[in-house]
């Protein structure tokens, strides 16, 4: 292949993930942000010891609105992410949306009052959210397919590093310490992030041509125009049709209308290659929230502690970030090599599992009424079997079924609506966070231990059968070849299937370097014909 021969692939490769590193501090920061009430909640609550005396303290159901309060926030800011990416692009995004987390983590740092704790939660979900659609378009625009899905899943590293860091710094220094060292994150993305380029993509939506393919010499190893110049024809094609009217779709001429309204925007979204995806990836996150550890994060001490784990549970919950971030890793090698819907299917049958085995115990072993909400000093059992099942639930949730559907935020949605879709789809995700969260305690004081952790087993079992029936195969797939697939295809498992055989035929016909590059090469008829 033409840039192949040119340039090596290290030198191809290196300065992609070099950009992604530098976005993949938005993560680092976000998954700090979601750990924080696992470290405040319990000295905070009492149900722990802090390290130092508290000016303050919380309820349970204080607590239970700080571990959940930034989740209802956060679709604010994903909804309006999309709409602000677009205009000032994907790296200006990326810059603006660090200034609510410096303002949070400052806030957390000098704190003296429940409401001061609210405020920094309202803050933190804001800036996570305006941080969704600038971050899950940025990668996918910027990389090749051959490494666009170990890429992405870096972010899931990025958040779960966060997390282990987080619960780590929890069981070393107090909670007001850790919101300080927080600090130094965002601050120190913004000096990451001025350093690499806008998008090709988006560049070109807006009649930048020279500065888009000097973006793309960048991202393709500091090369000469000439060797990026097939891949940066195929982008300028994509760009122009995806760029046209609907009206114009079916015309090989320019097209000449004003930029769509916000109504039409609108018509976009619901359109049959933007509603298919948003529906699949939507209840891949529905799934994901209300099975497994979601609900439970911000209590994982004091549920350590309930169910009398045999070791210090800030510790345990050290293990858990642990876990997580080495699951991430397994999941960005094994989508390499499994792809996205098996190892998706692999995750959520082990939860199901997990959260069925957890439940009986606490059926069999722990009293009626037993809350993680109060303090326990002497705990029926030895706890080392529910506390190794937390351990195999932490890893194999995030071996696939948690980072997956992030990917796939950054590749199934078309040019079009991209942005937008996958602010609003982030969105949703995060309204379903704050209700796993913000319902635990409801759901453990009707359900008992048990019942709860059995509903969230349920809930995967039937989220097994919805990613066995729905869930398609993006792996390896230029981003042009997935937006044909969700505007033709039916939403079924045969025909997704019969379409991932006629693709991979395809695929080991074509020697266009577009297919390498991030396009299917198909010619215009063909591509507009779709529509």
């Amino acid at each position: 292949m033409e840039v192949n021969n040119k340039v090596s692939k290290f030198r191809m490769y290196l300065p992609q993930i070099l950009a992604s590193t530098a976005k993949n501090l938005l993560i680092l920061d976000i998954g700090l942000a979601v750990a924080f009430p696992t470290i405040a909640i319990p000295p905070l609550l009492g149900t722990v010891e802090g390290q130092e005396d508290e000016v303050f303290h919380f309820t349970a159901e204080e607590a239970s609105w700080f571990g959940s309060l930034a989740f209802i926030c956060t679709p604010i800011g994903s909804i309006l992410s999309g709409w602000v990416t677009e205009p000032i692009g994907r790296k200006n995004a990326m810059i603006i949306v660090n200034l609510p987390h410096i303002a949070a983590w400052l806030l957390l740092h000098f704190a003296t009052s429940v409401p001061q704790m609210y405020l920094s939660a309202i803050l933190l979900g804001l800036g996570t959210g305006f941080m969704e659609a600038p971050v899950v378009t940025y990668v996918g625009e910027i990389c090749q397919p051959s490494i666009r899905g170990i890429l992405t899943s870096c972010a899931g590293v990025a958040a779960t590093l966060g997390f282990f860091l987080g619960y780590l710094l929890g069981t070393i220094v107090t909670w007001r310490e850790v919101a300080l060292i927080c600090l130094t994150i965002p601050v120190f993305t913004v000096i990451a992030i001025c350093f690499v380029p806008e998008t090709p993509l988006w560049l070109l939506s807006r009649g930048r041509e020279k500065q888009a393919r000097k973006s793309l010499q960048w991202l393709r190893g500091w090369v000469k125009p000439e060797v990026v110049e097939k891949e940066f024809l195929e982008l300028q094609r994509y760009s122009t049709n995806s760029n046209r009217c609907n009206p114009c779709q079916k015309s090989d001429q320019t097209c000449t209308h004003p930029p769509p309204t916000l109504i039409e925007k609108m018509k976009e979204l619901i359109r049959k290659r933007s509603l298919k995806p948003m529906f699949i990836v939507t209840m891949f996150f529905f799934f994901c929230q209300f099975s497994g550890m979601s609900g439970m994060r911000p209590y994982l001490v004091q549920i350590f502690q309930a169910y009398g784990a045999p070791v210090n549970p800030n510790w345990a919950t050290v293990v858990t970030g642990l876990l997580k971030f080495l699951a991430n890793i397994v999941c960005t090698v094994g989508v390499k090599f499994i792809g996205k819907r098996l190892i998706s299917l692999v995750s959520i049958a082990g939860t199901a599992i997990c959260c069925i085995a957890i439940g009986f115990y606490a059926n069999i072993v722990l009293p009626p009424g037993w809350s993680s909400f109060d303090k326990h000093t002497n705990v029926p059992g030895d706890g080392t079997f529910p506390m190794v099942m937390f351990f195999a639930l932490s890893f194999i949730t995030s071996v696939g079924m948690i980072p997956v559907p992030w990917m796939l935020l950054s590749e199934v949605f078309p040019f079009k609506s991209r942005a937008t879709s996958a602010g609003i789809v982030a969105a949703l995700c995060y309204i379903m966070i704050f209700i796993s969260t913000k319902t635990y305690l409801n759901l453990e004081r009707s359900l008992g231990l048990d019942g709860t952790i059995w509903f969230y087993g349920i809930v995967a079992v039937l989220g097994f059968l919805f990613f066995y029936f729905f869930l398609p195969e993006t792996e390896n797939r230029s981003l042009e070849d997935i937006e044909i697939h969700f505007s033709t295809q039916k939403l079924t498992n045969i025909d997704i299937k019969k379409k991932s055989s006629e693709d991979s035929n395809v695929v080991e016909k074509k020697t266009d370097p577009s297919v390498e590059n991030g396009l299917s090469g198909c010619d215009n008829k063909a591509y507009t014909d779709k529509y």
